[in-house]
């Protein structure tokens, strides 16, 4: 079993895409450090935050976040949240994956994302498959160069 999470010193934090059950209890019982959306910002406002808001939030904080798919890369005020906070954002490849293949894809990749959040010190957002990890364009900023 891969220790990487549970020696990293990371704290992870999940979209309210990844649930609040069979993923965020899988990865704790792997040793992830995490939070959900539903016991940061309670069951109800987690439905009604904005995305803008718990990334720069979570970012500020210091949490790794992971997200249920990648759309968020290309919505142009999410893309320059994640830009100007320095989020650090692992999101599924496939957004149609479920319960625990989610959890699985994660800690199948789990020592190349501790290594990637080790090693990439400028924002990013990397695509989370069971082929591995993949740097993924995200729109802004719009006249520069992608992340």
């Amino acid at each position: 079993m891969a220790v990487e999470a549970r020696t990293s010193g990371l704290t992870f934090f999940l979209d309210r895409g990844l649930g609040s059950r069979i993923v965020p209890n899988t990865l704790r019982e792997a040793g992830w450090v995490l939070e959900t959306m539903d016991e940061r910002y309670g069951k109800d406002e987690s439905q009604r935050i904005a995305d803008t808001q718990w990334i720069e939030e979570a970012t500020i904080r210091g949490d790794i976040l992971l997200c249920k798919d990648l759309a968020i890369t290309h919505n142009l005020v999410e893309a320059r949240v994640i830009y100007m906070s320095g989020a650090r954002i692992f999101a599924l490849a496939k957004a149609d994956v479920v319960g625990r293949e989610m959890a699985d894809l994660f800690l199948g990749n789990e020592f190349r994302i501790i290594n990637a959040v080790r090693r990439v010190t400028e924002p990013f957002v990397f695509a989370v498959s069971h082929n591995g990890l993949r740097r993924t364009r995200v729109r802004y900023p719009v006249n520069g160069t992608d992340l």
